[in-house]
């Protein structure tokens, strides 16, 4: 390359496919080459008073612009370009390139394929810190000025973007960089994706829409389904049918454009979930066939108005369904069935084909765990942020409570085991509004067990216990409250979850006469919760202390109502005993009858107030003694606004007052 070749690092083997970059590695060096000849003819036509070195980071003054434009160092014109191959020939087709966007996108490849044209770039630049092609210099050497323009293919199909260069005096001189999916695809350094099988899809029902897939003439494809696994699986099996991948969209990754590029260079599917109508917009300009998930209960049809689309519409199974596919997969992984726990586990989780293929897969891989607890992972992969997933790690002999409320508990678990034979095999589902729904009210003071109670029925049940946290369902902006509810209350629907709402009356109270804004979509959100209170196909405990809070319209929409007294003299007994553990340090004789007595507490009380005298004892090391029960009472009574009094406290009133006056 003459003088200037030492600017330029030497051809390294290529080691990867790319065979077809080392023709146009020879014809960069060349331009590049000219390029700087160019510039230093231009640089010494500038008169002695003007000179300076172009290439100490700084770029020139006016005066100097102007003497360089008015030098007789006339642009070359573009080389003859090599022949486009590999990699680089099926962007072009694909994107319909034409010969000065092709060369563009190689030069702003190249610092790619060898990192020391990174410097030649900065030198012509006349600025180190613009390390990249600009697209003034990419026009120069394709001899195309239209390469300015944002809108030119290179940059409309995601290949190439432009990157601000500090310095860089206007847009012209910014750099030109590939994107991630066209590098990644032209050097051949990321896996091309691999279709996946996907049981969910049967191509013999769908010929006529494979076939328009084919020839070019569908490029939208719903899959409509309750259970996103199975449309996932669905759009794999479209996908495999037709010889290719998905590329699948998610929000929170890259953005659309990229994975559009993505899909159009390996020729994928492109997976979205339920999309903006501008995304759809964008997507269906461009060649690439996009496959929608849409949930069957969500309007997302206005987004596809105008735009030619087919509807694959996945039907999920009811229980005898679950139950034939419960044990054809079980029997393809060696596993035999128990029939009478396969038929409880079909009729409690509303799992679709693909999340039992998967639950199956781990059963057979783990037999030591009950066919439920594969079924409820399953289940719990789709609970939403905005709920939090109990872990039981209770037991009925764990409940202390009156015989009534005790028994209506395994009345309501009992309920939830058999709902679908009363709905559906006795008829009562059509005159209960079409949903298999059960729904139950729990009122009591606060610490009475409301939420204990609704894990110790999840768990007999073997379902997940959801409990809302209202603090991120609640929102200030108008609509949102409703949305986020009603993303719960459809991951509860698909996950088999028992949704739990602890403080209900916050949200369920009564509608006020309507004196502001607030009143009116406060409302609103009541409106919405009693509309889908009975369209809700699950199990849903509202949890209240405040029982007559509640609007009555939700009271005749519940079918059960639990009310959980406080505790008795027995039952405070019962609960002092249950509140110390086995291995607990006990010193002193605690007078566990006489606690039970003298205070009136709830479990929940008892409970919290063991776990603070065995801290109080912890930190004096020495065992649990009647002291620091008493100590931990009336630090308790004190969080309360109740001052310890003689009545109550008896003989121990001393260490109560010291607590008090600390």
């Amino acid at each position: 390359m003459g003088a200037d070749a030492g600017i330029l690092s030497p051809a390294v083997p290529d080691t990867t496919s790319t065979t077809w970059t080392g023709p146009w590695r020879d014809w960069l060096d060349a331009a590049l080459h000219r390029e700087c000849l160019w510039m230093r003819a231009r640089l010494r036509s500038l008169p002695a008073s003007l000179s300076t070195d172009a290439f100490a980071g700084a770029s020139p003054s006016d005066i100097q612009l102007e003497a360089m434009l008015t030098g007789d160092a006339p642009s070359p014109a573009p080389l003859p370009r090599p022949p486009v191959g590999g990699t680089l020939a099926a962007v072009r087709s694909e994107f319909g390139l034409d010969e000065p966007q092709t060369t563009a996108l190689f030069v702003a490849l190249a610092p790619e394929l060898d990192t020391m044209y990174r410097p030649v770039f900065a030198h012509l630049s006349g600025d180190a810190r613009r390390p990249l092609p600009s697209l003034e210099l990419c026009a120069r050497l394709t001899g195309c000025g239209a390469l300015l323009r944002g809108n030119a293919p290179l940059f409309a199909g995601g290949l190439a973007e432009t990157v601000p260069v500090a310095g860089a005096p206007h847009w012209s001189a910014t750099g030109l960089v590939v994107t991630a999916p066209a590098r990644e695809f032209l050097l051949g350094i990321a896996d091309a994706p691999v279709p996946l099988p996907g049981a969910v899809f049967d191509p013999d029902e769908h010929q006529d829409l494979l076939r328009a897939v084919r020839t070019g003439t569908l490029h939208v494809v719903v899959i409509e389904a309750a259970i996103r696994a199975d449309a996932v699986a669905a759009a794999h099996g479209l996908a495999a049918a037709l010889g290719r991948a998905v590329i699948a969209h998610e929000s929170g990754g890259e953005s659309l454009s990229l994975s559009t590029a993505r899909a159009r260079l390996h020729r994928a599917l492109l997976l979205l979930p339920q999309p903006e109508p501008t995304e759809l917009a964008r997507v269906t300009r461009t060649p690439v066939c996009t496959v929608v998930i849409a949930h069957p209960d969500r309007p997302w049809r206005s987004a596809l108005e105008g735009i030619d689309h087919a509807v694959i519409r996945l039907v999920a199974p009811d229980a005898t369904r679950r139950a034939q596919l419960w044990r054809t997969q079980l029997r393809d992984r060696g596993v035999d069935p128990n029939s009478r726990e396969l038929a409880s586990v079909a009729d409690l989780f509303a799992l679709g084909p693909t999340q039992i293929a998967n639950a199956a897969t781990a059963a057979g891989r783990d037999r030591s765990r009950p066919l439920a607890t594969h079924a409820r992972e399953q289940s719990q992969a789709q609970l939403p942020a905005l709920a939090q997933a109990l872990d039981p790690g209770y037991g009925w002999s764990d409940l202390v409570l009156p015989d009534p409320t005790l028994r209506r508990l395994h009345e309501l678990a009992s309920a939830v085991r058999h709902r679908r034979q009363v709905f559906d095999a006795w008829g009562f589902r059509q005159r209960s509004g079409g949903v298999a729904s059960i729904r139950a009210l729990f009122s009591g003071a606060s610490g009475t067990g409301k939420t204990m109670s609704a894990a110790v029925v999840a768990a007999d049940l073997g379902l997940p216990l959801c409990r809302v946290d209202l603090s991120a369902v609640v929102s200030k902006y108008i609509g949102e409250t409703e949305k986020n509810l009603e993303e719960l209350f459809r991951a509860a629907e698909a996950s088999s979850a028992v949704l739990m709402f602890d403080e209900a009356d916050a949200l369920f109270g009564k509608r006020s006469e309507v004196t502001d804004a607030r009143d009116r979509y406060a409302n609103i959100e009541v409106a919405y919760l009693l509309q889908r209170l009975e369209t809700f196909e699950g199990v849903l405990i509202l949890a209240t202390n405040l029982a007559a809070n509640l609007d009555e319209a939700f009271a005749r929409r519940l079918q059960v109502a639990i009310e959980f007294p406080l505790p008795d003299l027995a039952a405070r007994e019962r609960l002092w005993r249950h509140a110390l553990p086995s291995a607990t340090p006990i010193g002193e004789q605690i007078d566990i009858p006489m606690l039970a007595r003298m205070f009136t507490l709830s479990g929940g009380d008892i409970a919290n107030i063991a776990l603070s005298a065995a801290f109080l004892a912890s930190y004096e090391h020495t065992p649990i003694g009647m002291p620091h029960v008493v100590r931990a009472i009336a630090r308790h009574r004190l969080r309360q606004g109740k001052l310890p009094g003689t009545a109550e406290f008896g003989p121990w009133l001393h260490l109560a007052r010291a607590e008090g006056a600390s």
